[in-house]
Order: C-alpha cells, then structure tokens, then sequence
C-alpha cells in the first residue's frame, strides 16, 4: 500500500523533531523498516513522491533475439556457440 504524500511529510517532520523511528513508525502504523527506507530515499532523491514501479520480472531473451539485435546474418547455433565460449549459458525454454 502506498503511504500519501501529506503521511509522508508529517513522518519525516516527526523524525526530524527528534521522535524515535519506532515510536513514529507505531503512531502512524508503519513498519520501521518502511520509515528508514522512506528516509533514506529522501535523502537520495530529494524528493517525497513513490518511486516509480520497475520491471515485473526478467526479460526472456532467446537466441533469436539476440542475432537480430546485433543485426549479424549468422544463424542461432553461430550465436549459441559464441556465447558458450565465452561462458553464457542460456536456459533451455520449453
């Protein structure tokens, strides 16, 4: 669940007064975990917004994919073979 901006801002103005991050944490019901991120990530970014969502998992990458991406007019066991010499290993997809 996200925490809303005006959340966010009275947390950090609480620690900022001094308050304890548990103490804090409790009163607005958060793990103190989450609290320390929170800081932190403001710190970093400057900013109180949710970081953007990233990838959903990892990108599948099949030989194919990767002879077009390097635009090279070779076939995919040409592919296989230079990447198994140089220590890639691709795991057999089904």
């Amino acid at each position: 669940m996200r925490i809303p901006i005006e959340m966010r801002r009275r947390m950090l103005k609480a620690v900022e007064r001094g308050e304890p991050v548990n103490a804090v944490a409790r009163r607005f019901e958060v793990t103190p975990q989450g609290l320390r991120k929170l800081i932190r990530t403001v710190r970093e970014r400057g900013d109180l917004s949710p970081a953007k969502p990233g990838p959903k998992g990892p990108t599948k990458l099949t030989l194919n994919a990767i002879r077009e991406h390097l635009s090279v007019g070779v076939a995919e066991s040409t592919v296989c073979r230079r990447l198994r010499k140089l220590g890639v290993t691709l795991k057999t997809m089904a």
